[in-house]
């Protein structure tokens, strides 16, 4: 083969490993990476969970939202509409870093009753994945404004810490008050 013939034979192969990467990398909605037949329309029930990471800290509360809950629809409307897209590094890892003390996590899971599917996403480190029909590291536009918002929303959800006792004062004296 001449050098000619060789340079083709790459330049095709580089064209189309672009081709594939543009192809998987296209920001796609949600739903696409959702178990079962998924539609935000229908979803009737949110786990959330919210935290800013402590290495010593304890394990987040689980909430539970029902479509009562405005909560839910606010947290919908953040999701639905919204373009997400494989990473080139999602393309071969789909583990979330390890976050650094203080940085805002969260997971989210959508359920749908009717056709019993589901969609988790989660937040650390500064990466989001999306899971249902696998696992998917995925980049979106204003990513971390837009996650700081998901967080806030959810950190809004948790009830206010109760004031930790002065020094000196004994417990009995707090229940009187």
């Amino acid at each position: 083969m001449s050098g000619k013939q060789v340079m083709i034979i790459v330049l095709i192969l580089l064209i189309a490993i672009l081709v594939v990467g543009l192809v998987l990398c296209r920001p796609m909605a949600a739903e696409n990476y959702a178990k079962g037949i998924f539609n935000f329309a229908a979803v009737d029930g949110v786990y959330v969970w919210g935290w800013e990471y402590d290495p010593e800290g304890t394990a987040p509360e689980e909430l539970l939202l029902n479509s009562e809950n405005r909560a839910l629809s606010e947290l919908v409307e953040l999701f639905d509409g919204k373009g997400f897209g494989m990473t080139p590094g999602g393309l071969f890892s789909q583990k979330l870093p390890e976050p650094r003390a203080g940085d805002d996590c969260w997971r989210v899971i959508f359920h749908c009753t009717v056709s019993d599917s589901f969609l988790t996403a989660e937040y650390q480190g500064g990466v989001l994945r999306l899971s249902g029909n696998g696992e998917t590291v995925v980049a979106t536009q204003d990513k971390s404004s837009w996650a700081r918002r998901v967080f806030t929303l959810i950190d809004s959800l948790y009830p206010e810490p109760e004031p930790e006792p002065e020094e000196g004062e004994d417990d009995t004296a707090q229940d009187q008050k």
